[in-house]
């Protein structure tokens, strides 16, 4: 099962992301295999982290928004079900949502909204030049759609990133895998990355 063979093996290699949203709008970033992402956020419960708070562990990291209607929760609910089928390997992997709505995603709702789908997933959220960092550092996809009565909505790219140990990246997870698949090819990556740094 070769389901995370996108992750890179070799440092040198490079990681093209693509994101395809309504109206043609399109966008790629290639990322190098290795890249150390940094982030320093608020979570939650209130308490400030950063990605050196994490070394160690590998971390599944999602952007979004609470109030997003449909993608996000649905994306949350298969991330909830892919950590549900690590086992014991899941004491490896950190997940993160990170709101790209600052505005209006304070730790107080993110709390709320975490808490919907799986208790080790830590919601993020930062000042909006800490967050447009990010998102131009993952490649993040983010669009502002203005509605009546001054509400918005954001047309979003839907991806799921992984960070290695120290931080570095090492690939991604296509939007809507199915979460038993990921799961297995995610122990099994785990397993051949251990025996690998032996």
């Amino acid at each position: 099962m070769r389901l995370f063979t996108k992750f890179a093996f070799i440092p040198a290699a490079a990681i093209l992301l693509f994101a395809v949203l309504p109206d043609g709008v399109s966008a790629a970033r290639a990322q190098t295999a290795g890249e150390v992402m940094h982030f320093s956020l608020k979570a939650h419960d209130g308490r400030l982290v950063s990605a050196e708070d994490f070394r160690g562990r590998y971390m599944l990291i999602q952007f979004g928004y609470t109030w997003c209607p449909d993608v996000c929760p649905m994306e949350l609910a298969l991330l909830a079900e892919v950590l549900d089928g690590l086992g014991s390997q899941a004491e490896k992997v950190q997940p993160f949502f990170i709101s790209f709505d600052p505005a209006r995603d304070s730790a107080a709702v993110l709390a709320q909204y975490v808490a919907n789908f799986q208790p080790t997933i830590i919601g993020l959220t930062g000042a909006e030049a800490e967050i447009a960092r990010l998102i131009e550092a993952f490649g993040v996809i983010r669009l502002k759609e203005e509605e009546e009565g001054g509400d918005y909505i954001y047309a979003h790219s839907a991806t799921t990133y992984l960070l290695g140990p120290r931080g570095e990246y090492r690939g991604s997870i296509e939007s809507l895998a199915p979460p038993d698949k990921v799961a297995n090819g995610l122990v099994e990556f785990l397993r051949e990355d251990a025996a690998g740094a032996e």
